[in-house]
């Protein structure tokens, strides 16, 4: 050894420290690698775990967002089905109120037509009374109850044509009120059984009847226009 130039004792005393060292590596060695092992394990698990998380935290949002979309959604649909019902209420109640508008127009209509035909039924009988008078100072002398009741009639219920075929439905315009027994009177003249009286004091007399665009105008009133005509 000292022709190597070695030191005897201290490579004896080196071999052994390398002996022990080695030796201790042999022991110590596996458990090293068994707990990197293991730390690599938790290591390896922690990282699935993050990612597990991970991946739960972004279903959670995902979740959460599709909630909030549903319930938005939902809030919306429930906005416009309130708009939607609030509209047809108010459509409702103007409606209602243009019913009942016009239900208060026609019944005034109905009631002030009503009340018409009563004061011209009142004063029904001042006009038959001047007829008569106009007939007698015409024909200069009185007249008797029959006559007198036919020319209040004629007056009344004169036409100028035969009225039959007309149609099942007709309209009379008389100047004043009929009685029972002059409205029987036209019936039979027209044949209907439809028929619709009114008052127009402004015909004067007679008969206007429509049926359709059939015009019969047998009133004093275009007597008197036509006889205006030929005096022309």
């Amino acid at each position: 050894m000292e022709q190597l130039g070695l030191n005897g004792g201290f490579f004896l005393v080196q071999l052994v420290n390398f002996g022990i060292i080695f030796a201790a590596l042999l022991f110590v060695y596996p458990r090293v690698l068994k707990v990197l092992d293991t730390r690599s394990s938790r290591i390896a698990k922690s990282l699935e775990d993050a990612r597990v998380a991970e991946q739960a935290r972004a279903n959670a949002e995902r979740d959460a967002q599709h909630i909030v979309d549903e319930q938005r959604s939902s809030a919306a649909h429930l906005v416009d089905q309130a708009r939607v019902q609030a509209e047809d209420q108010a459509r409702g109640v103007l409606e209602q109120a243009r019913k009942d508008a016009e239900d208060i127009r026609a019944k005034a209509r109905q009631d002030a037509e009503q009340e018409r035909t009563q004061l011209l039924g009142e004063v029904r009988t001042q006009v038959a009374q001047l007829a008569i008078a106009a007939s007698e100072r015409l024909i200069g002398q009185s007249l008797d109850a029959n006559r007198s009741q036919q020319i209040i009639s004629e007056f009344f219920t004169r036409t100028s044509a035969d009225l039959k075929g007309l149609g099942d439905t007709v309209d009379v315009t008389t100047a004043l009120p009929l009685t029972d027994a002059e409205k029987g009177t036209i019936a039979s003249q027209i044949g209907a059984h439809n028929i619709t009286y009114r008052v127009d004091p402004s015909i004067l007399g007679g008969v206007i009847v429509r049926s359709g665009d059939r015009v019969v105008d047998g009133s004093i009133r275009a007597g008197m226009t036509a006889m205006a005509s030929r005096l022309r």
